[in-house]
């Protein structure tokens, strides 16, 4: 049982007004809180909250590069990227000459390659490089008889290729696919 501060009569918890005085509960229930002082938050625990804030902030924001951004080896030299991108092209590029040897043109995608295409293309995706497949020069059958193939780098700093039917590669440090006119290695 409560006691009602007016009268200090036993009344039920529930009630809003004493039945023996009359007295608002409620209106001395808001008053009794206002009148409490709130305790004031110290300087340490303010500075861990806000310490603790910008620890989540920061954490998300990691987290977030982390997942957005394309993985990348930091022990692997640009060079050593570079290397496994003019690998990639030239394995992708015998099996697109033994293809159109077997077949008389060039296919419309690298799927028909096979694994060794598939493989090489994860080599050139691991230094940091994409490999683009374009067929071209059609005739009226709609076979491709020409073909490009382009490296671009995932990151700055590295060189771009390309490659066609001659057995070429072309290279460029600009920040743009390389082309037949850029010079060869």
């Amino acid at each position: 049982m409560y006691r009602c501060p007016e009268c200090e009569g036993e009344i039920n918890q529930a009630s809003e007004i004493c039945p023996r005085c009359g007295a608002d509960l409620a209106l001395l229930a808001e008053a009794a809180l206002a009148a409490e002082p709130s305790k004031p938050r110290s300087t340490p625990r303010l500075l861990l909250i806000w310490v603790w804030v910008i620890v989540v902030i920061a954490g998300g924001i990691y987290l977030f590069v982390w997942y957005v951004l394309p993985e990348y080896s930091a022990t692997e030299s640009p060079q050593q990227a570079e290397v496994r991108a003019i690998d990639a092209l030239r394995a992708v590029q015998s099996s697109l000459t033994r293809y159109a040897a077997a077949e008389g043109h060039f296919p419309e995608s690298l799927e028909p390659l096979g694994e060794q295409a598939k493989t090489a293309a994860q080599s050139a995706l691991r230094g940091g490089y994409t490999l683009q497949y374009v067929p071209g020069g059609t005739v009226n059958g709609g076979t491709a008889h020409t073909y490009s193939l382009t490296a671009r780098p995932t990151r700055y700093s590295l060189l771009n290729f390309y490659a066609d039917q001659t057995g070429t590669i072309h290279m460029t440090h600009e920040n743009r696919a390389a082309l037949p006119t850029d010079p060869t290695l």
